[in-house]
C-alpha cells in the first residue's frame, strides 16, 4: 500500500467492555485473568490486521479468519446491505461451500441476520435451531449442522452496514459448544473495527475501478478523436468548416470531409441516438463504412442504400444514425445530398434569404428503404449550415429551447465573418443563453461557403 493510499481515518478505537461482569464484581485472578487478557490481545492484534490492507478481498479473508480466531469458531461469513436497501447479500464466507449460496440474499427483518440488520443489536443463540427465524435450508445446501450463532451488525458512523455471523463455537475452551455473554462485547468491538475496515477498502475499490475506467475513457476519446477530420481539403470555390464538442468525454457526433476518386468531396454529419461511450462505438462503425463505401463510384443515394442495410442488420435493436451528407464537385454550383432523418440544413444567401433544404430519407439503421438525393445551387456568398440536435436543442432554465430558426437567423447576421469567427460567436450566444444549464447532447457544425470565381 503506498503512502498515499492510506485508509480512512479510524478515530478512537471503538468503546467497548472486555467482560460482562459489572463494577462491584471481584477482580478476574489466575487463569480466569489470563484468558481475559489473551483475548484482549488478540482483539487488540486484530484492529492492525483489518487495516493492513485496503483490498477489499484481503480485508474479508482476514475480517473472517480473525473472526473465528478471536470467538474460537468454526464458521464465519460478512454479509452487506445491497444499494436499494432492502435486502442482505451474503458477500463471503470461509465455509468450504459458500459458492452454493454466493448469491444467498436475506431481506431486511427476516431471519436472525436480518433482523440484526434492522436492530443494530447482537443476536446470540445457544442452539440455532430451536429459533424459528433460521433458514434450515441453508444447513441443508451446505451439507453441515449449525448449532451455536452469534450475529453482530457492522456499523460505520452510526449506519449499519451489514451483519457478521459467527458460528460454531469450538470446545477447547471449555465452555461448551455455546458463545458466552462475554463474547457478545469483544465481537461487537471487533465488528465495529472490521465494518471500518471493509467500508474503506470497498471506496478504495470503487476509487480504482473509477480510476481504470477513466483510463479507458481517455483511450476512447483519443480514438474517436482519430475519426475527425485533420485537415480541411482545398476545394476549388468552396471554404469548409467543421466543430464537434462532446456533452460526455466521448460522444455521438460525427463529421468529416471525405474525399473521393473523382476529385469530389462529400460533408458528412452524422448524429448517433444516444451519447457517451456506446453511441460513440457506433460512430466508429459508421466511419468505416462510409470511408469505404464512398470510395465507390455509387451516386450518393446509392451510398446511402447500401450503408442503411448494412446498419440496419449490424446496430443493437433501437439504435440510429440520422445524417446529412452533401457531395461538392469542385467549381460547381449544384450540390447533390441525402438528409436521413436528420434536422435539415439551411442555406442562407449572400442577400440574407434563408433556405431550409428538404429530407430525402428516413434515419439510417431501422428499416431497409430507397433513399433519394436532393439538388441544391450554392452562389458566391452563399453559406450552408448544418448542424445536430445538440445546438437546437440547447434550452434555458425556463426550457424555451435556442431553435432551429434561431441558428439560422444568427449565422444570417453574421454571414460576412470567417466560418471559424461564425462559429465562435453562435458557440457564445447559445452559452449565454443556456446560462448555467448543462449541454443536453453532442454539438456538431459544418459550415460551407461558396466562394467567388
Amino acid at each position: 500500500m503506498s503512502g498515499s493510499e492510506k485508509p480512512a481515518a479510524q478515530g478512537a478505537a471503538p468503546s467497548f467492555q472486555a467482560s460482562s461482569k459489572s463494577a462491584g464484581d471481584p477482580p478476574l485472578t489466575g487463569e480466569a485473568a489470563l484468558q481475559e487478557n489473551r483475548r484482549l490481545r488478540a482483539l487488540l492484534d486484530s484492529f492492525a490486521l483489518l487495516n493492513s490492507s485496503l483490498e477489499l478481498d484481503t480485508v474479508l479473508g482476514n475480517t473472517l479468519t480473525t473472526a473465528c480466531d478471536l470467538m474460537s469458531a468454526s464458521i464465519a461469513s460478512i454479509a452487506l446491505i445491497n444499494n436499494d436497501g432492502t435486502e442482505l447479500e451474503f458477500l463471503e464466507s470461509n465455509d468450504p461451500n459458500f459458492d452454493k449460496l454466493k448469491k444467498l440474499a436475506v431481506p431486511l427483518g427476516q431471519g436472525v441476520a436480518g433482523t440484526v440488520a434492522i436492530s443494530g443489536k447482537t443476536e446470540r443463540i445457544a442452539d440455532i435451531h430451536e429459533d424459528s427465524r433460521f433458514y434450515q435450508e441453508i444447513d441443508r445446501a451446505l451439507g453441515q449442522t449449525t448449532s451455536s450463532y452469534l450475529c453482530t451488525p457492522l456499523i460505520v458512523e452510526d449506519k449499519i452496514i451489514g451483519t457478521l455471523q459467527i458460528m460454531n463455537r469450538r470446545s477447547e475452551l471449555g465452555q461448551g459448544s455455546a458463545f458466552t455473554a462475554e463474547d457478545e462485547p469483544l465481537v461487537e468491538g471487533f465488528a465495529r473495527q472490521a465494518a471500518l475496515a471493509i467500508q474503506n477498502a470497498k471506496m478504495h475499490q470503487l476509487k480504482l475501478q473509477q480510476r481504470a475506467f477513466d483510463l479507458e475513457m481517455q483511450v476512447c476519446a483519443e480514438i474517436q478523436a482519430n475519426l475527425f477530420p485533420r485537415r480541411v481539403p482545398d476545394l476549388p470555390g468552396f471554404e469548409l468548416y467543421g466543430a464537434s464538442v462532446p456533452a460526455q468525454q466521448v460522444g455521438g457526433d460525427y463529421y468529416s470531409f471525405v474525399e473521393r476518386p473523382d476529385d469530389t468531396c462529400d460533408v458528412v454529419l452524422a448524429d448517433v441516438s444516444g451519447k457517451g461511450l456506446p453511441a460513440s462505438l457506433i460512430v466508429s462503425d459508421f466511419h468505416t463504412g462510409y470511408q469505404l463505401l464512398v470510395q465507390l463510384e455509387d451516386p450518393i443515394e446509392v451510398s446511402f442504400d447500401k450503408l442503411n442495410a448494412h446498419l440496419t442488420e449490424t446496430l443493437v435493436t433501437g439504435k440510429f444514425i440520422t445524417v446529412f451528407a452533401v457531395r461538392i464537385t469542385p467549381g460547381q454550383n449544384r450540390l447533390e445530398y441525402v438528409v436521413a432523418g436528420h434536422p435539415p440544413p439551411y442555406i442562407i444567401r449572400a442577400n440574407g434569404e434563408i433556405e431550409e433544404l428538404r429530407r430525402t430519407g428516413p434515419v439510417l439503421g431501422l428499416i431497409e428503404v430507397p433513399f433519394t438525393k436532393g439538388e441544391i445551387e450554392m452562389y458566391p456568398g452563399d453559406i450552408l449550415l448544418a448542424f445536430s440536435d445538440g445546438f437546437s436543442e440547447v434550452h434555458d432554465e425556463s426550457e424555451e429551447l435556442y431553435g432551429e430558426d434561431r441558428m439560422a437567423k444568427f449565422v444570417q447576421e453574421f454571414r460576412s465573418e470567417s466560418l471559424a469567427t461564425i462559429h465562435e460567436r453562435l458557440k457564445h450566444d447559445v452559452d449565454r443563453f443556456r446560462d448555467e444549464v448543462p449541454l443536453p447532447d453532442d454539438m456538431t457544425i459544418n459550415l460551407i461557403r461558396r466562394l467567388p470565381g
